[in-house]
């Protein structure tokens, strides 16, 4: 007990120093360096940590291995449908041994105490630790830190969506194998990912809002299916009890998996990633081919392929507009709404061009206009108000502190071991 007490102490005594100290020039890569190398061997001699390299983890190795794949592998295909970017980091000799050391330390030190801690704190209640510690080694204190120093509703979203949401999540996936397998397990699903994120000259260049999709979904799928596939016995040998899982365990992973991916596919279709997408009509230009709240199904299509007649939605300064093509010259096109008398200012240069008119689903848009309407409503309500802030911070926290303690401290809903 005291070994594992020492290795949590040095674990957050890092993450303090670095999160207080930021040394510039050669010293900002040798300190994490360090620290991260000194709880990794303390981590490794206060318990044979090593000693799970056996022939029944390796199952679980290849599965967290495939997991990082799966995640990599996503994160590539939405790049070759929206774009990449060159990666930020320095590529120069001298620039990748000081990023290695950096990176391969700090994945050591995090995953060997993970493990250490998990292994030996975490048996009794597994699903609390694994939540505790997924948020000890996300950017917790960055998101708390944002209301105290102005805070910017829009720029708080996305940062919990595209940064702090996906840590979260992949914390707790990197949480569950330490406890299930060791620290090789999370190494084998934490290192494909820092390589690629480090070390890759080309990365995907994603909206904030897809970033945050696919680095939430992939972990979740990899969970639901690393859980569902461990046999009982492993469970058991690794001291996590089966009631515990027993809802998944009882679950068919087609039924767990089929909502996961409906909603993946209901998001990319309304994202535009399968090439047809949908747009909602806010106004009366159109007006009679379209009425505000319909719903338009656009397709994306080439603009050669755009003829006299079409409809086609093109991004303007204003947003997007949708409008009928009245001429074309060359690459041009002159669009004019239906209900307007005169042409749109501006001709539309076929880069402008998202998509052509498929077909319209006539009233189902008022549901997104009457919802945008209550979500602004709602965020001006506690934005303008900081009363009203600080109560909707505190109900939160009530019911998910109401949850946590129904769900995973009260004794009772742990069971008897199997």
């Amino acid at each position: 007990m005291k070994k594992t007490i020492y290795v949590l102490i040095s674990l957050l005594s890092v993450k303090l120093i670095l999160y207080l100290y930021k040394p510039a020039g050669l010293f900002a890569y040798l300190l994490p360096s360090l620290c991260w190398m000194g709880v990794a061997i303390i981590s490794i001699f206060a318990n044979n940590l090593l000693g799970g390299l056996d022939s029944k983890w390796r199952i679980v190795y290849l599965a967290a291995f495939l997991a990082a794949i799966f995640q990599i592998a996503l994160l590539v295909d939405a790049g070759l449908i929206t774009k990449f970017g060159r990666s930020p980091v320095s590529f120069a000799p001298r620039m990748l041994i000081l990023n290695s050391m950096m990176v391969f330390s700090s994945i050591f030190g995090v995953e060997f105490s993970r493990a250490h801690i998990l292994r030996n704190l975490g048996r009794r209640k597994p699903l609390l630790s694994l939540i505790l510690m997924s948020l000890l080694h996300s950017p917790v204190l960055a998101l708390l830190r944002m209301p105290l120093s102005g805070f910017k509703p829009l720029f708080f979203v996305e940062f919990l969506g595209s940064e702090f949401l996906p840590a979260l999540a992949q914390n707790l996936l990197a949480s569950y194998l330490a406890l299930l397998a060791g620290p090789i397990a999370s190494i084998a699903y934490m290192m494909p990912l820092s390589v690629f994120q480090w070390f890759s000259p080309v990365l995907p260049d994603l909206p904030w809002g897809l970033k945050s999709l696919l680095g939430v979904l992939s972990p979740s799928v990899s969970l639901v299916a690393i859980n569902y596939a461990t046999p009982k016995e492993v469970l058991r040998r690794a001291g996590l009890k089966i009631d515990v899982f027993r809802g998944w365990k009882k679950e068919s992973p087609v039924k767990v998996l089929a909502p996961i991916l409906i909603f993946v596919l209901a998001v990319w279709f309304s994202t535009g990633l399968l090439s047809v997408f949908p747009s909602v009509i806010m106004s009366g230009s159109m007006q009679p081919a379209l009425n505000v709240g319909d719903i338009a199904i656009l397709v994306k299509v080439p603009a050669n392929k755009i003829q006299l007649g079409d409809i086609i939605q093109y991004a303007s300064r204003e947003g997007p507009v949708l409008h009928r093509v009245v001429a074309i010259k060359q690459e041009y096109f002159i669009t004019k709404g239906d209900a307007n008398n005169v042409v749109d200012y501006d001709p539309v240069h076929s880069s402008q061009i998202r998509g052509k008119l498929l077909f319209i689903i006539p009233k189902l848009g008022w549901i997104s206009i009457y919802m945008k309407i209550i979500i602004f409503s709602f965020i001006r309500f506690i934005y303008y108000n900081p009363i009203n802030l600080i109560g909707f911070i505190s109900s939160v926290s009530f019911i998910i502190s109401y949850f946590v303690y129904n769900n995973f401290m009260k004794k009772k809903k742990f069971g008897k071991w199997r």
